[in-house]
């Protein structure tokens, strides 16, 4: 009840003292600032309703779109209402103490208010979908003569709900990864969020997308349905019974702990896939020591593995892979211009981009698709273009 809560009450807030700053404004600006709350105050009113009393298959793909939809528009009352009620304040005690109103004050306050709704609005409408493609080369020592120039295309976190009412922009996507013209397409998990019946005909879309060896996928902590509401091991089956066949007809080949092997100018590579369980801070994995105990020796080895926060666990194996690649971060899909920092540096020590340990190499991409809201601020979605090098 809190979800619903919290936004409406920073809605009656924000409404409170837009109107009491713009009692003595323009009339022009006052009425186009109450028009853009009110138009906001009714998107989210309209949502609401529509989740509220929505009866059907919660899964669905327009539903599941629907909760990220009021996601968004719950993050920016509440940010907005937030971040207005720190100037109100830090513009009222200091005019308390010298007993007069800070001038400009309320004009300042509703300027930053204008600002964070255009800034949600384009988080909402272009940034989600401003597709960037990063290239990143690795060298790694030891690495076989034959397999310089490997070509590895890393995706993740599609959230497949997430593109309802957009499909034609994953479908370019999934363009994009074909003219990179790659050895190997991988996913790190999460193409759905709630249920597997958020795929509905996705696959016919992902499937678009190929490469020489093969595309190859693991699965994310929410792709066991367990975040589904009213969730129950019958229903855990299934929603992996399903997955795997959707994963299979969108042309990926699930690994479930298990290690599979490809031959690159001759030489072996081993793909392995380590499964990710869990919610939120409290996640679990698959079996590391059943896993590396398929590698065969001396062979180059790609490891999927969701969660970033497990890559070390290989370690208790003594073999950590060469590669690891990982997704689950989103970079909390926010960030500050540019996309170097942002919040989720503080929740995961490793969340973005190349890192290494000893001869082992992590890369964390922060994914294609939205969860929570659908809104990507300074935080693009992005495919990892990942050339293999010896060091």
């Amino acid at each position: 009840m809190s979800l619903f809560l919290i936004p409406l009450l920073s809605d009656i807030w924000l409404w409170y003292a837009l109107i009491t700053d713009l009692s003595k404004s323009n009339q022009i600006f006052r009425a186009i600032v109450l028009a853009v709350k009110a138009f906001l105050t009714g998107a989210l009113l309209y949502i609401l309703i529509r989740i509220l009393f929505y009866n059907g298959e919660f899964a669905d793909p327009a539903n599941a779109y629907r909760q990220i939809v009021f996601g968004a528009l719950s993050a920016l009352h509440i940010t907005a209402g937030a971040i207005y009620l720190v100037m109100a304040l830090l513009t009222w005690l200091p005019g308390r103490l010298m007993k007069r109103r800070i001038k400009f004050a309320a004009a300042i306050n509703t300027i930053i208010f204008l600002l964070i709704v255009t800034l949600f609005a384009d988080g909402f409408f272009r940034q989600r979908f401003d597709l960037r493609t990063v290239r990143q080369e690795i060298a790694v020592k030891g690495l076989d003569p034959a397999l310089s120039g490997l070509k590895i295309v890393l995706t993740g976190d599609i959230h497949i709900s997430s593109w309802h009412g957009h499909y034609d922009k994953l479908e370019k996507i999934m363009t994009v990864i074909n003219q990179e013209d790659p050895d190997l397409l991988v996913n790190t998990g999460d193409f759905i969020t709630y249920g597997w019946q958020e795929y509905g005909q996705s696959d016919t879309i992902l499937r678009k997308a190929s490469a020489k060896l093969g595309a190859f996928a693991v699965a994310g902590n929410h792709d066991d349905g367990t975040y589904y509401p009213g969730y129950s091991e019958s229903y855990g089956a299934e929603c992996s019974k399903m997955l795997n066949e959707k994963l299979s007809a969108s042309g990926f080949q699930l690994l479930s702990d298990t290690v599979v092997t490809a031959s690159h100018n001759g030489a072996k590579i081993a793909i392995a896939g380590i499964v990710t369980y869990g919610h939120r801070l409290d996640m679990s994995y698959g079996d590391f020591e059943k896993v590396m105990r398929q590698v065969p020796d001396s062979t180059f080895t790609v490891t999927l593995l969701h969660d970033p926060a497990g890559w070390l666990l290989t370690a208790v194996t003594g073999k950590m892979p060469e590669l690891t690649l990982s997704g689950h971060t989103h970079g909390m899909q926010a960030g500050i211009p540019g996309g170097k920092h942002s919040l989720a540096e503080q929740f995961h020590e490793r969340w973005k981009g190349h890192y290494k340990l000893g001869e082992s190499h992590l890369y964390v991409t922060t994914g294609l698709g939205t969860m929570g809201m659908a809104v990507r601020i300074f935080m693009p979605p992005e495919i990892v273009v990942i050339t293999v090098t010896p060091e």
